[in-house]
């Protein structure tokens, strides 16, 4: 039947427990059919759950053996998905594996028992010819019953292949040999994901070459949740990756070193972890060697939330002192701080935080006290609160961070700054009470946007504290933000003010300001304000005149029973 398909361009089959085999040779009948082309037009092939579907090769007789038809969907798609197909031990058969001549991208999820992708090692064929040994040159057809089958080592030919994903095979040691690499030239992007028992993602073999490994076409590597990965490749050849630019590692407690060999990435400028990502000096790229401890450094491995400052070894190219850019907002990451205290000191190149519901944590910024620490480090003594500064942190946003209840819990040990933050968008953050206290929002000189909504139990946005964990100046002084252009506040049902204290504000730089479903609000602050940019104030039933002053304009709308 399937010789009459010439023009079948998509197959998809699922969940079928029964199916054993997709194409059957039962009813074979002539050995002419050996050189019938089976589905040259066939672009797409999906085979989702079906537990029985296996490759045979059965025992006829002491001197032959028939090898099912099953290769003949694999010559020609350009894209393979097999998904919970637990029968199977390999996804290309070994008599198939030379003869991938069009195939562009490959998925292959939860196959539990699959112990190989590409079935390369000393195999069985037939009607072998000289120029089919690895592969190359051979033309295989359909196999003919009870036909005597050499031995040869076959090697998949993927040149055509870019985009490869791998998730959930747990029997999986390796994703490729050696010898394989050769093929791989318009590989773009390779996922690993969530493999218990993968160690490497190139196999070494008894023969290898010395000559350097060259991806010309790679651009994103992701491997992720691969807890007995412990490298790349632990062979001694030296890898280029001209194209490479973007890698994700997360979840890999025991990967120590990328290549023993020396790995190039003129590219490459940042590794995203589970915590965001980190700069990487030209100079090192992927060439890291070392231990990767869980507490000093981010994140290969899934980090604790313990705050014991351990001193890792080793070269690590995933430290807090090269974190760039906090990103946690997918199923990456089960953090509990996103910021540990003890790292407090090393945030010199944090620019960006940008946090999502699956951020777990109520604070941002672990704050305790590790004074000791602090006072060796920066040349504290015990009288003095220390200040840490975070130089160069521009953005913060926080959406549907739904534990979240304080950026981080104020006291009297430690005092955070943030000089050059410019904006801060926060959405949705429903236990969040407060955003800034008096402690720090003097430091925000730079900070030029601010925007809080839907956070139904914020009742102030900067928070009055104790003068004795106030900063003593503050309470003395007016608090300026004198770049602060915009402010919107918006669906905040328990939002009083914007500060209740007696602290006197100087806004001079405001010129955009919304109020909207804020039914609560009494005031603006209790203390002095001085907005003179400050023209119009827009609200749920339109913009109005903020005469004569921002305070008077609330309280007057309150005595006429607007609201807000």
């Amino acid at each position: 039947m399937a010789k009459y398909l010439s023009n079948l361009k998509t197959v998809e089959i699922k969940h079928c427990d029964g199916i054993e085999e997709v194409i059957s040779s039962r009813d074979k009948k002539s050995e002419n059919e050996e050189n019938t082309t089976f589905f040259p037009h066939l672009d797409t092939l999906e085979l989702t759950d079906l537990p029985s579907l296996k490759h045979n090769i059965n025992d006829e007789s002491q001197s032959g053996q028939v090898i099912d038809d099953s290769w003949l969907f694999y010559q020609y798609p350009k894209k393979i998905t097999i998904r919970s197909c637990d029968a199977l031990s390999s996804l290309i058969p070994s008599y198939a594996v030379g003869q991938m001549k069009r195939l562009q991208e490959l998925e292959v999820w939860d196959c539990r028992t699959m112990t190989e992708i590409f079935e390369c090692e000393s195999s069985t064929n037939n009607n072998f010819d000289e120029g089919s040994a690895h592969g190359v040159g051979a033309t295989l057809t359909s196999p003919t019953p009870k036909t005597t089958i050499p031995t040869l080592v076959v090697v998949p030919q993927l040149f055509n292949l870019k985009v490869l994903s791998i998730i959930g095979c747990n029997h999986l040691s390796h994703v490729f040999s050696f010898s394989t690499l050769e093929s791989l030239k318009q590989l773009k992007e390779l996922r690993v994901t969530s493999c218990k028992a993968i160690h490497v993602i190139v196999k070494e073999e008894n023969e290898t070459s010395p000559k350097d490994v060259v991806f010309p076409r790679l651009e994103r590597l992701v491997l992720y949740n691969l807890p007995n990965l412990k490298c790349f490749f632990l062979g001694v050849n030296d890898f280029k990756w001209p194209a490479l630019d973007d890698v994700m590692i997360e979840d890999c407690p025991q990967l120590m070193m990328f290549t023993s060999g020396h790995s190039k990435t003129p590219k490459l400028k940042y590794i995203s972890t589970g915590l965001g990502k980190h700069d990487l000096e030209e100079s090192c790229g992927l060439n890291f060697h070392g231990t990767i401890n869980e507490y000093d450094q981010t994140t290969f491995p899934e980090t604790s939330s313990s705050s014991d400052p351990t001193i890792s070894k080793g070269v690590l190219p995933c430290s807090f002192h090269n974190l760039i850019e906090i990103d946690i907002k997918d199923w990456f990451s089960r953090r509990t701080h996103a910021i540990p205290s003890h790292a407090l000191l090393q945030l010199q190149k944090l620019e960006k935080i940008h946090l999502g519901i699956f951020y777990m944590g109520e604070e941002v910024f672990e704050v305790v006290a590790l004074l000791e620490g602090i006072n060796n480090s920066s040349g504290f003594n015990e009288s003095q609160t220390p200040i840490v500064k975070v130089p160069n942190l521009r953005q913060v946003n926080l959406r549907r961070v739904n534990l979240l209840k304080y950026l981080w819990k104020s006291n009297q040990w430690m005092v955070l700054e943030f000089p050059n933050l410019t904006t801060v968008n926060i959405w949705g953050c429903e236990k969040l009470e407060h955003v800034f206290t008096c402690s720090m929002v003097g430091s925000l000189v730079q900070l030029q946007h601010l925007s809080i909504s839907f956070c139904e139990n914020i009742e102030v946005i900067v928070k009055e504290e104790d003068k004795k964990e106030c900063d003593g100046k503050v309470n003395e002084n007016i608090i300026m933000l004198p770049r602060l252009k915009s402010l919107t506040l918006n669906n905040l049902s328990s939002l009083k003010g914007f500060c209740l204290g007696k602290e006197a504000f100087s806004l001079s730089a405001l010129d955009t300001l919304e109020i909207e479903r804020c039914p609560a609000i009494t005031c603006f602050t209790k203390g002095y304000l001085s907005t003179p940019e400050l023209k119009v104030i827009d609200t749920r039933l339109g913009k109005y005149y903020a005469k004569p002053d921002l305070n008077s304009f609330i309280k007057n709308k309150q005595e006429e029973e607007y609201e807000f």
